[in-house]
């Protein structure tokens, strides 16, 4: 870990000082891959280095940094592994793979402290409804690096200090470490703790718990159990990758075959509380802030859901109820100076024609 590695900006360096040196340079994401120079990933962008390349033999070295003996024959029969490092000042979601041109690695920080939900930038009234939530589901949604863990983990944290109840986290890998306030967080890893999301779940349900936070709807056997638990009562809290509010619910139901899409659309029609899909757009000042997409089920978006015509919807995402599209939001940004007029026409080009 501490011995030099390859030279970036002509000085020798160690894995040990990448990974430090990724906090002097407030970067979310290091990428070392087979082939290429040292990248970092600085306020949404992907930053190249002048740096050696990373031939096989130092990647070879990078995995045994990370992985042991056993690991790496794991790695090598799955071509994936993923693992949190942890030093006495930072921890890091390590995720590494097999690419075209060799393995490759993924780093990412993750923030010791965990933020409140009123230093993350979402409308208030995103907020209030977030903290109204005492059961049934809530799916956070949007592409990697949109922030939806942070804002999981924020909510989780804000139930945790105000209410006296037990809750469950199921993550892959267990990112931010809790600690019991007025709540009891238990949190258990996938591959670790339990074999796998579902299985959490199941077992969950036997433990007569408050909340249940799973990492991330993966699988038909997990939205299943998702669905099931919100259904019992608890308050279920979720993340999905999508492009939007309507795309979530799409993929929710599209998962299963069509046989039993009408079922599961009536479940999640009965437990859904909460689609809030969030990206990390830049801000005038150079940093990123969330802008949201929400919808909150009423009788009528209910209604929709059951009858499978989910592109319906999008009339429903105003600013009635608390609804809000990704439109209004970016227009909303802009008039506060939150984000130049140019970040707010770069992003509405890329919005669907409606």
């Amino acid at each position: 870990m501490n011995k030099p590695l390859l030279a970036v900006r002509g000085r020798q360096m160690s894995v040990q000082e990448l990974l430090v040196g990724m906090t002097a340079l407030k970067a979310s994401d290091l990428y070392l891959k087979t082939g290429s120079p040292v990248r970092f990933k600085i306020s949404g962008r992907v930053v190249s280095f002048e740096s050696d390349k990373l031939t096989r033999d130092r990647m070879e070295r990078v995995l045994a940094c990370f992985l042991t003996d056993e690991a790496r024959r794991a790695f090598a029969d799955r071509q994936v592994a993923d693992l949190v490092y942890e030093t006495d000042k930072a921890r890091f979601r390590v995720h590494f793979a097999q690419g075209h041109t060799g393995p490759y690695a993924a780093i990412r920080v993750i923030n010791q402290s965990i933020p409140s939900l009123n230093d993350l930038g979402l409308p208030r009234e995103t907020l209030d409804r977030l903290l109204e939530l005492k059961s049934g589901l809530l799916v956070v949604c949007g592409a990697t690096d949109a922030g939806k863990t942070v804002t999981c983990t924020a909510l989780l944290d804000y139930i945790n200090r105000t209410r006296e109840q037990a809750i469950l986290t199921l993550e892959d890998p267990i990112e931010y470490v809790f600690e019991d306030h007025r709540s009891m967080v238990l949190q258990r890893e996938i591959g670790h703790h339990v074999e796998t999301f579902a299985g959490g779940i199941k077992s969950a349900l036997r433990e007569n718990l408050d909340v249940i936070f799973v990492g991330e709807m993966r699988g038909l056997d997990t939205i299943e159990q998702v669905l099931r638990a919100a259904e019992m009562g608890h308050l279920v809290i979720s993340t999905l990758h999508a492009d939007d509010v309507i795309a979530c619910i799409s993929r929710i139901v599209g998962s299963f075959p069509p046989a039993e899409q009408g079922r599961i659309r009536q479940s999640l029609s009965s437990v859904l509380n909460g689609v809030v899909f969030q990206r990390l757009v830049p801000t005038a000042t150079g940093s990123r802030t969330p802008c949201v997409e929400s919808i909150w089920p009423s009788t009528a978006v209910r209604s929709i859901m059951r009858s499978g015509d989910v592109t319906k919807l999008g009339s429903y995402l105003g600013r009635s109820a608390g609804n809000r599209s990704f439109r209004e939001s970016l227009t909303e940004l802009a008039s506060a100076g939150t984000i130049t007029r140019e970040t707010l026409a770069d992003q509405l080009a890329n919005l669907p024609i409606v």
